[in-house]
């Protein structure tokens, strides 16, 4: 009986082991056909023609977002370019979305007319109230409906005052004495 089921146990190594073999041995052969189609497919690429449609332009880089930093009751400011590419006039209704209350963002101008292949410098005003943490991003985007330009992403920060400032170098010269002496 004990030969009997050496022998049962030997039969299912053998097969388990054939199996495994046989599927790394068809893994292979794919790998081979897979990475042949894919170097004889961008050989015959074919090269475009005058006929052929023409690709999309890739989009353009992220803008950096503008950032406004100031201390409390302080206006912090920036500004942007708006470019009209379009052979059109673009009447223009700049709107401000993000973290902050529109009410608490300015543009100057906020709604202007953009003659064709025009630019407007836009700015961008934010008074720095105590209802804004310290230290705190506040991320917001100005964006204008209707022209094709990314939105213009801000990001408002407010600083800690001259006192707060001078407050925490005291307690980094105080942990500097006490760890040196």
């Amino acid at each position: 009986m004990k030969d009997r089921l050496l022998d049962v146990l030997k039969g299912a190594v053998e097969v388990n082991l054939r199996y495994s073999s046989i599927a790394l041995n068809l893994s292979k052969e794919y790998i081979k056909e897979f990475d042949r189609a894919l170097r004889d497919g961008a050989a015959a690429k074919p090269t475009p023609s005058a006929e052929a449609a023409p690709e999309a332009r890739p989009a353009p880089p992220r803008r950096q977002p503008i950032l406004l930093v100031g201390q409390l009751n302080e206006e912090a400011s920036g500004a942007f370019v708006l470019n009209n590419t379009s052979a059109t006039e673009l009447n223009v209704n700049l709107v401000v979305q993000g973290e902050l209350e529109p009410s608490q963002v300015q543009l100057v101008p906020s709604t202007f007319v953009l003659a064709a292949g025009a630019t407007a410098v836009v700015r961008l005003k934010v008074n720095l109230t105590g209802a804004l943490e310290m230290g705190r991003d506040y991320s917001g985007a100005v964006i204008a409906p209707g022209m094709s330009a990314q939105a213009i992403e801000f990001v408002v920060r407010r600083l800690p005052g001259e006192a707060a400032a001078k407050t925490a170098k005291k307690k980094r010269k105080a942990s500097a004495s006490r760890a040196a002496g």
